[in-house]
């Protein structure tokens, strides 16, 4: 295949529509691809569309389906056909390889897969293989998945003289219809075999998709609907020729797929005159039910469905290069089929460059869309272990980190649940986070959303921060505007709420309660793309969720921080200092150790945990500074060592030593 054809054609033009005969709008121009949504209406209509396209879809290929009692030739032993006579061009297939540590798909430049074209794919699966990008097993179902579709365009090639005789058209435009669908349908076949079973299966709408047996659903109704408007309105017997090589390379068992193509032949035993009896008994009815099935489906043009296949695609991760690949090889099969029967109108060149010029922008706005989130900091592969060793290296918060770990673990069993076909227990993963200020409530919900994202359940990953001042605006109309503007934010993340009980107790009047409500509506309309963590005091934050039947149904995840003991303070100021480059005296570290357990003795509702450590550690480090200066020594050791009468006295009190200074205590 001619890489310049592929790659650097935009402007390619469907080849013509059968003989002048093309119908007014056939092909009806949809938007571009979009990629965002708004909160609610445009995922609803998404989540319509699919299912009313899909739909179609499933009905179709009941209705193309072989038959019990179809004619059948007597088949001799399958054709072995060697690896390099692979229909999928090597770069194509080399771009569905995926970073194993990454898991997303891996990119070239032009000129590196211009040159992957001349390998065969045995030579490449075994290089990959060599290189642990593909594993061994994956490897033999490529090889015969690569195998099983060379050999079925051999075998449904095979009478194609015979064919050609009888429907009067050219041999090599019914081979070109056969091999675009079987390149279309091999290429979704290497998709599921290469793509992690997460990332297959989406929500759209309240509803799930599986996104590889949808693409099958594109290209059936792709095939067929470029049949029924490009080569259905011409003579008879070649129209159902050609729906019959459509449909023979849509069939999902390789038998069935050289019985419908051969279904005449083998009815009429190549006889002229008993095929045409065996058309108008047979031939003409079932392909009028084709016809009569696609009836619904002539609101919808090619370039719809090719977008909605395009946002498949991306949510796949496959590289820009895979989805022009498609482009193309669509535009070869309504090529084909149009051109099948002779003459072609100018009106209907026309028409084919308009549909030419949209699917080569869909195609260029999927590799925008492509680059813009793989530039997207939020949007990188993390292994899941390496999050956890984070977590796990927390100062304290023992029961903190089991409930991470055994909501994590419940998330990963649901999702292989659902990878097997088993029913999947739905659990919110909202959640509520008691504790006092400084016992790490914003560092686990960042590593949460990290977590989130490598299970595939969030797109980024990332926290957005606010509280009611970042809410709640000053005047009538503004709070829901201000609230919605901070959701949006957060979408494909963790919406992170400190001091959330500030929302609630002051009143009907107040605006808080515009926040909740609006809140709630997000967390319902979002619920497949918003996480939303909502933290503060122990008693205050039980009254706030109490306060709304809302808030109760929608948080059940409660995790509590508890107070740090004396012994994990001082290893939180042992590692600050580490970071700093300071090292603590035993003496220090003792003198540390003394003025925690004063503070946790005397700790009271709002004990500031680490932040009192950060406090003391920076009136540590401004008292050294000054202590320097005033002995003199700038040598090493003394630039890096903290002596007990660096710390503050009576900071456990929060009061300052006379003399010492208003900066030598707690900051302010």
């Amino acid at each position: 295949m001619d890489r310049q054809l592929i790659f650097d054609h935009p402007s390619f033009i469907i080849a013509e529509c059968q003989g002048g005969d093309c119908r007014n709008g056939s092909l009806g121009i949809k938007s571009s691809m979009e990629t965002t949504r708004s909160p609610e209406s445009d995922e609803d209509k998404l989540c319509k569309e699919l299912e009313d396209l899909l739909g179609h879809a499933r009905e179709l290929e009941q209705v193309t389906r072989a038959p019990d009692g179809l004619p059948r030739v007597q088949e001799p032993a399958p054709v072995a056909v060697p690896l390099h006579e692979s229909i999928l061009p090597g770069s194509v297939l080399t771009t569905l390889f995926r970073n194993p540590k990454t898991g997303r798909t891996i990119s070239f430049k032009r000129e590196e897969l211009a040159q992957l074209d001349d390998m065969t794919a045995d030579y490449l699966l075994k290089y990959y293989e060599s290189q642990s990008v593909l594993a061994g097993e994956d490897a033999d179902r490529l090889r015969t998945c690569v195998e099983t579709y060379s050999r079925r365009l051999y075998l449904l090639s095979r009478r194609a003289d015979w064919r050609a005789g009888a429907f009067g058209w050219e041999a090599a435009k019914e081979e070109t219809i056969l091999r675009s669908v079987l390149q279309l349908q091999l290429l979704i076949e290497c998709v599921e075999i290469l793509t992690p079973p997460l990332l297959t299966v989406k929500q759209i709408g309240g509803e799930e998709f599986d996104l590889i047996d949808d693409l099958r659903g594109f290209v059936r109704l792709t095939a067929l609907v470029l049949w029924e408007r490009l080569a259905s309105t011409g003579v008879d017997e070649q129209a159902y020729g050609a729906l019959a090589a459509c449909i023979a390379a849509l069939a999902r068992k390789g038998d069935d797929a050289v019985a419908l193509i051969d279904s005449g032949y083998a009815a009429s035993q190549g006889e002229p005159i008993a095929f045409e009896n065996w058309f108008q008994k047979s031939g003409s009815v079932a392909m009028e039910k084709v016809e009569t099935m696609l009836l619904p489906v002539e609101k919808h043009g090619v370039d719809e469905i090719f977008r909605l296949f395009a946002r498949h695609a991306l949510d796949l991760q496959l590289q820009p290069v895979t989805v022009e690949f498609v482009r193309y090889t669509v535009q070869t099969l309504a090529g084909a089929l149009a051109a099948i029967g002779g003459e072609i109108s100018d009106a209907c060149r026309r028409r084919s460059a308009v549909v030419s010029a949209q699917l080569t922008d869909i195609s260029r706005q999927y590799a925008a869309d492509f680059a813009a989130r793989a530039s997207d900091p939020g949007v990188c592969e993390e292994d899941l272990s390496a999050i956890f060793k984070e977590l796990d290296a927390l100062v304290g918060l023992e029961p903190v980190k089991n409930e991470v770990h055994r909501s994590t673990n419940f998330a990963r069993m649901q999702m292989l649940r659902r990878q097997q076909g088993l029913p999947v227990v739905e659990a919110g993963l909202h959640s509520v986070f008691f504790g006092n200020p400084g016992t790490g409530k914003t560092t686990v919900a960042r590593l949460m959303g990290r977590i989130y994202k490598s299970l595939g359940l969030l797109r980024r990953g990332h926290v957005v921060e606010c509280d009611r001042g970042r809410l709640v605006a000053e005047y009538v109309g503004q709070t829901a505007v201000r609230t919605h503007a901070m959701i949006d934010s957060a979408l494909d993340g963790i919406l992170f709420i400190d001091e959330a009980y500030s929302l609630a107790g002051r009143g009907e009047q107040d605006y808080g309660n515009e926040v909740i409500e609006t809140l709630l509506k997000r967390m319902e309309d979002d619920r497949d793309r918003l996480i939303v963590i909502v933290a503060g005091y122990n008693e205050p934050m039980k009254q706030f969720i109490a306060s709304n039947p809302g808030l109760e149904s929608r948080f059940t995840n409660y995790l509590n921080f508890p107070d740090y003991a004396p012994a994990e303070l001082l290893e939180i100021f042992h590692r600050m200092a580490a970071q700093s480059g300071l090292i603590c005296q035993a003496e220090t570290e003792k003198r540390v150790l003394s003025i925690c357990q004063s503070l946790r003795a005397a700790r009271s509702d709002h004990f500031g945990n680490a932040r009192e450590m950060r406090n003391l550690f920076e009136a540590a480090v401004r008292n050294q500074s000054t202590r320097l200066v005033n002995s003199g020594k700038s040598d090493r050791d003394a630039l890096t060592t903290l002596m007990p009468e660096d710390l503050p006295g009576d900071f456990e009190r929060g009061i300052p030593s006379a003399g010492e200074g208003v900066f030598s205590g707690r900051s302010i």
